[in-house]
């Protein structure tokens, strides 16, 4: 191989290596519907994972098996600091237990945004959750147990592997 070639191929490998690691030209993340699912004038509501828009969830995974999770809370109470919750299992009705992993708190038109938030692997790795395929979801309310100002969550599970 001449000198030449070998000296184009070595920096074409080192540019697109350098390009890959950009922020910029990172994996996209997935979106996923949020909704106000269960009804604060229906106490007994299921929790399906149907109801009103809400806005979106967005997550990806890094290398290590850690997630970022991005969060627009659109149409709920007005000046209302909500809790986030990585919930175990694709639905409230069927969870196997949940982490609270952030806040957001909604303006006077009650949109919030989140921005990235970082789950470590070893938190994915630790019960509830657990090492394997998952389906799982992120719930938001006030308070644990409390709908009074809504209560939020993805339409379908996100799913991921955990190493």
């Amino acid at each position: 191989m001449n000198l030449r070639r070998l000296v184009l191929v070595v920096a074409v490998i080192g540019a697109s290596q350098m390009l890959s690691t950009m922020p910029g030209l990172a994996a996209a993340k997935t979106k996923i519907d949020l909704v106000n699912d269960c009804a604060t004038s229906d106490p007994e509501s299921a929790c399906d994972n149907t109801g009103t828009a809400a806005g979106f969830v967005k997550f990806g995974q890094d290398a290590t098996g850690g997630l970022t999770i991005d969060v627009m809370l659109r149409g709920a109470r007005p000046e209302t600091t909500y809790r986030i919750f990585l919930t175990c299992g694709p639905t409230i009705a069927q969870s196997c237990g949940f982490l609270e992993i952030g806040t957001v708190t909604t303006n006077a038109a009650g949109v919030a945004h989140s921005g990235d938030i970082v789950v470590p692997v070893a938190t994915l790795q630790a019960t509830p959750f657990g090492s394997g395929q998952r389906a799982d979801e992120i719930t938001i309310v006030r308070e644990i147990g409390d709908r009074s100002a809504g209560a939020f969550d993805q339409v379908t599970p996100f799913t991921y592997a955990v190493p």
